[in-house]
C-alpha cells in the first residue's frame, strides 16, 4: 500500500481534526437554529415557485432602479420603461398561473430564453455593455442551473454570451470601442457558469449515490461468504467509485476475525488469528473496531494496515490520494470497512463509508441470524422425523413381530385355514405398513402437508388400523361438530393417539382401548382409557416421548388411574389452523 499518498494533502489530513468539519462549511447549524430552520425552508421550497418569485423581484428592481435613477442615454427611456412594463407583467402572469410542468421540463427553455432576450434588450437600450442591467443577466444562468444541474449551467452559459456578443459586438464598433467590458464580462459569465455548474454536478451525483444506496441488493440472504462479500463490495464500489475495499469482522468476545480484500474482480479472504491481530501488528490501535464514525485513514493506519495485509498474503489495497474507513458494531460482530480512492469529496466518502459500514454490519448480522435459525429449523426438523418414525414405521414393525412370533408358537396347533388366514392379516398389516409409509413421504411434501382434512375420518381411519395392527378392541367416539386441519397438524394428533394405543398395549398388557376425541374451545381433546395395568405400568408419569410430543404441539396431558386401567388425556390447542 501506498501510504505517502494518504497524507500528501494537508486539507485530507486536517479532516480528522478540524471540530465540525463533517457539517456544512465548517460549523454546526446546531450553533445557530435560526440558520438552519432558514436552510430547510428554501430546500423544501418548489423550485419552479422559487424561480417565478426570483424574476417578479428581478422585475420590480428593476423599475425601481430606473423610476430612482434613469439610465443613459435618454433617447431610449420610454422604450426602456415599456420593456421593464412588459417584463413585470410576464413575471405576474408566471407567479399567478404557473407552467405545471416538472422542474426539469424542456418547457422551461424557452422561458429562460425569453428572459434573457429581455434583459438582453432592456441592456442594449440602457447604454449597452455598461448597462446596469447586465447584473440581472445572471438570474437566467442560476435558474437554469437549478433546473438542470450541470448542463444547466452549461446551456445558460451558453445564452448569455449569445446576447453579450449580440449587444457587445455592435458597441465596439460605434467608434468608443468598450472591448475591455467585453472580455471581462464575458470571462465573469463563463467563471459563473464554472462555479455554478461545480454545484449543479455536485447536486446531481450525491442524488446519484442516493438512488444507488437505496437499490442495495436484498436478494441474497444465505450463500457463500465469498459471494455475499463480493456482491456487497461490487454495489459499494458503484456507490463511491471505488475499485479496492476491504472489510474486517469478529465476534465480540473471540480475538480471531476475518479480513476481506476486494480489488474489483473478486474477494480474496484470510481468518484473522489472535497472534496476528493483537501481537503482530497491533491493528487495534489503529481504531479498526472501536470507531464507528467515517474517517480519513492518517499514515499510521494506512501503515497498519499495509502490514496486516502482507503478513496474511493478501492482495494490497493501493491508494494513490486518500482511503477512508468506517467501523460497524452489531448484537455478535464488530469491525470496519476501508474503501480506497473514491471519486468524491473527502468529506462525503467518509460519510458514504459510514453508512455502507452500518449496512454491512446489518447485513453480516441478518445473515449470521437466518443461518442459525436454518440449522435450528433443520435440527427440530430431523427431530421430527425421527420421532415420527420412531412412533409410525417401527411401531408396525413392531406389531407385525408379534404377530409373527404369535403365529410361530402357535403353529403345530393351528388348522391350514387357520393358519392361512393369519398369514393373510400379517400380509394386509405389511401392506398397509407400506402404504403408510409411502404416504408419509407424501405427507412430508409442502404442498400435501398444507392441505386440509377431517380430523375425525383420519382419527376413525387410525383407530381401525391400530385396532388390527395390536389385536385389541378400540372403539371410537367423536364429540360436537367436524373440523379441518392441515394434514401435517393432523399428522401429528395421530401420532398422539399411536404412540398413546402402542404404550397401553407393550406397557400395560391392554386388549381394549377407547378413544373419544372432540373439538371444544379452540382445542382438541384426546381420551384414551385402556383396560390394562394403569399407572403401576408408567410410573405415575406415562411416557415422556408422548408427554414430550405434546408440550411441542403446545398442549397438556393428563393421566388418572382405575382399576384397573389408566385415562389418558390430552389438549392440543388448534384455534387458530382450523380451516
Amino acid at each position: 500500500m501506498d501510504s505517502r499518498a494518504v497524507s500528501s494533502r494537508e486539507d485530507v489530513r486536517g479532516l480528522n481534526s478540524r471540530p465540525g468539519s463533517r457539517r456544512a462549511g465548517g460549523f454546526s447549524y446546531w450553533t445557530f437554529p435560526s440558520l438552519a430552520a432558514a436552510r430547510n425552508t428554501l430546500l423544501i421550497t418548489d423550485p419552479n415557485r422559487l424561480i417565478a418569485l426570483g424574476r417578479l423581484v428581478t422585475a420590480c428592481f428593476a423599475i425601481l432602479a430606473i423610476y430612482l435613477d434613469p439610465t443613459r442615454p435618454g433617447r431610449f427611456l420610454p422604450e426602456a420603461r415599456h420593456v421593464l412594463a412588459f417584463y413585470l407583467a410576464y413575471a405576474l402572469v408566471l407567479v399567478v398561473a404557473p407552467v405545471r410542468r416538472p422542474v426539469d421540463s424542456p418547457v422551461h427553455f424557452l422561458f429562460h430564453v425569453a428572459d434573457t432576450a429581455i434583459l438582453g434588450w432592456l441592456a442594449f437600450l440602457t447604454d449597452e455593455l455598461t448597462s446596469p442591467f447586465f447584473s440581472f443577466l445572471p438570474f437566467t444562468l442560476m435558474a437554469m442551473t437549478v433546473r438542470w444541474g450541470f448542463i444547466g449551467a452549461i446551456m445558460g452559459a451558453f445564452l448569455l454570451e449569445i446576447a453579450l456578443f449580440a449587444i457587445g459586438i455592435p458597441d465596439t464598433l460605434d467608434g468608443e470601442s468598450e472591448l475591455n467590458v467585453l472580455i471581462a464580462r464575458s470571462v465573469y459569465f463563463l467563471l459563473s457558469a464554472l462555479m455554478l455548474g461545480y454545484f449543479g454536478a455536485y447536486r446531481e451525483s450525491s442524488r446519484e449515490r442516493l438512488a444507488r444506496l437505496a437499490k442495495w441488493p436484498m436478494e441474497r440472504a444465505l450463500g457463500s461468504r465469498r459471494a455475499w462479500l463480493g456482491e456487497l463490495c461490487s454495489h459499494a464500489g458503484d456507490v463511491t467509485g471505488s475499485r479496492h475495499m476491504m472489510v474486517v469482522w469478529r465476534e465480540h468476545d473471540r480475538p480471531d476475525g476475518v479480513v476481506a480484500v476486494w480489488n474489483g474482480d473478486g474477494v480474496e479472504l484470510a481468518d484473522l488469528e489472535n497472534s496476528v491481530l493483537w501481537d503482530r501488528v497491533e491493528v487495534d490501535r489503529a481504531g479498526i473496531f472501536d470507531r464507528g464514525e467515517g474517517r480519513v485513514l492518517t499514515r499510521g493506519e494506512a501503515d497498519a494496515f499495509a502490514i496486516l495485509l502482507d503478513h496474511l498474503r493478501l492482495p494490497l489495497v493501493p491508494v494513490r490520494d486518500f482511503a477512508v474507513m468506517a467501523g460497524f458494531s452489531g448484537l455478535r460482530f464488530r469491525g470496519s470497512i476501508l474503501i480506497a480512492d473514491p471519486d468524491c469529496r473527502p468529506e462525503d466518502a467518509a460519510l458514504l463509508c459510514d453508512i455502507i459500514a452500518t449496512r454491512a454490519g446489518s447485513e453480516l448480522e441478518r445473515i449470521d441470524l437466518v443461518a442459525r435459525h436454518s440449522d435450528n429449523v433443520r435440527a427440530e426438523e430431523r427431530n421430527r422425523l425421527a420421532q415420527d418414525l420412531h412412533d409410525s414405521v417401527l411401531q408396525d414393525l413392531t406389531a407385525t413381530s408379534l404377530k409373527l412370533r404369535a403365529l410361530a408358537a402357535r403353529a403345530g396347533s393351528l388348522t391350514p385355514e387357520e393358519a392361512g388366514g393369519q398369514t393373510r392379516e400379517i400380509e394386509d398389516l405389511v401392506t398397509e405398513q407400506q402404504r403408510r409409509i409411502r404416504r408419509f413421504v407424501e405427507d412430508h411434501r409442502e404442498a400435501r402437508a398444507e392441505r386440509a382434512v377431517d380430523v375425525a375420518d383420519e382419527l376413525r381411519r387410525q383407530a381401525e388400523l391400530l385396532q388390527r395392527k395390536w389385536g385389541v378392541a378400540m372403539p371410537f367416539d367423536w364429540e360436537g361438530a367436524p373440523i379441518h386441519l392441515r394434514r401435517r397438524t393432523v399428522e401429528d394428533i395421530v401420532q398422539l393417539v399411536s404412540e398413546a394405543t402402542s404404550n397401553a398395549v407393550r406397557h400395560g398388557s391392554a386388549s381394549s382401548v377407547r378413544l373419544r376425541a372432540g373439538h371444544t374451545g379452540g382445542a382438541m381433546h384426546l381420551t384414551l382409557v385402556d383396560n390394562g395395568t394403569g399407572l403401576c405400568a408408567s410410573g405415575g408419569q406415562g411416557s415422556i416421548s408422548l408427554r414430550a410430543r405434546v408440550l411441542q404441539l403446545g398442549g397438556s396431558m393428563f393421566l388418572a388411574g382405575g382399576t384397573p386401567g389408566l385415562e389418558v388425556t390430552m389438549v392440543i390447542p388448534v384455534g387458530e389452523l382450523a380451516a
